[in-house]
């Protein structure tokens, strides 16, 4: 058994007891798994969640923030998730569609045009979440709900100012097939690689460039390895707040509705940090001696036009096409 089963089991086992004994059903001690720094938007909103499951639980319920990669990357924290080895998670929407094909849409060029629609899409009507709800139930998996992680671009070793600039680059994408479609389409070589390997591929010019969230890329510090970003916006990223479905199960109805209730105020502790996040965001990039072009995003969403027809060629973009219809119908 891994050092991380083992952590995990203990989690469960713990848990187990605890839930052995009317009196001490509503107290749990439980993990979270997390690949971001603590000063990272979807850290601060996972701690968040965190503080209030305590406070509205009177303290009967307390969470452990293993951040930082702590439990390894973010497919290995939802596969322990899934598990019911780590009882909680906030998992990038495309490390997790390799558990979870379907997450794939929100990786989709563009599908999401700025902040304002992103939000109407998940916090407009429960069609996305009660969509997701029911996927992820198929898997052992509970959607909490689902943290946005700001927008995406490219950074790397130069400058990005049109397509010409990066055909025939390699660039790290995240593990899902709708990116490595994506960039390939832009005339990349995508490359997956884990998050926690990114700054060593970078250093090492492994890669050229990486596709990431340029808030992610000033409290992970690659600033101090590469001086370049392009501010493409390819999407704007969403973080699914998962938990284990048998750690759910092992909650009480006040056990259940304290987690609901700290959702909520997470969710709007999470949107508004976003949105002021980003106010100073490039500012701060650019005072560590960064580069930020903004090359015209025409050329790049006319090139990635065809990976929509690809992803609904697949079994889970088959079924997950009324999501695309249902997002991009948003007005």
């Amino acid at each position: 058994m891994t050092k991380l089963n083992r952590r995990g089991f203990g989690l469960v086992t713990l848990g187990a007891a605890l839930g052995s004994g009317a009196a001490l059903a509503q107290t749990r001690d439980l993990g979270m798994g997390n690949v971001n720094p603590p000063k990272h938007g979807t850290s601060q909103s996972a701690q968040a969640f965190i503080d209030k499951l305590q406070e509205l639980s009177g303290g009967k319920i307390k969470v452990a923030h293993h951040h930082s990669g702590a439990l390894g990357g973010e497919r290995e924290v939802a596969q322990q998730i899934q598990l019911g080895a780590v009882d909680f998670g906030p998992i990038t929407t495309a490390p997790l569609s390799t558990v979870i094909p379907e997450m794939s849409v929100f990786q989709l060029p563009y599908i999401f045009r700025d902040y304002a629609h992103l939000f109407k899409a998940l916090d407009g009507s429960d069609t996305l979440t009660g969509y997701y709800e029911g996927v992820l139930d198929k898997k052992g998996l509970r959607l909490v709900g689902f943290f946005a992680a700001g927008y995406r671009g490219i950074y790397g070793h130069a400058a990005i100012n049109g397509l010409a600039d990066i055909k025939g680059k390699k660039v790290r994408v995240q593990e899902d097939k709708i990116l490595v479609a994506t960039f390939k389409a832009l005339g990349m070589i995508s490359t997956p690689i884990a998050f926690p390997e990114v700054a060593t591929a970078l250093q090492t010019r492994v890669i050229d460039f990486a596709e990431g969230g340029v808030n992610t890329f000033y409290h992970n510090k690659f600033y101090d390895i590469v001086k370049y970003v392009a501010d493409v916006r390819h999407t704007h990223q969403a973080v699914a707040l998962i938990m284990s479905k048998a750690s759910w199960s092992k909650l009480d109805d006040a056990g259940r509705k304290n987690v609901l209730d700290a959702w909520a105020y997470a969710r709007a502790f999470n949107r508004k940090f976003i949105l002021d996040e980003d106010k100073e965001i490039q500012d701060l990039v650019k005072a560590k001696g960064v580069t930020i072009t903004k090359p015209d995003p025409a050329p790049f969403l006319k090139a990635t036009e065809s990976v929509y027809a690809e992803f609904y060629a697949t079994p889970a973009g088959k079924d997950a096409k009324k999501m695309v219809d249902y997002i991009m119908a948003i007005q």
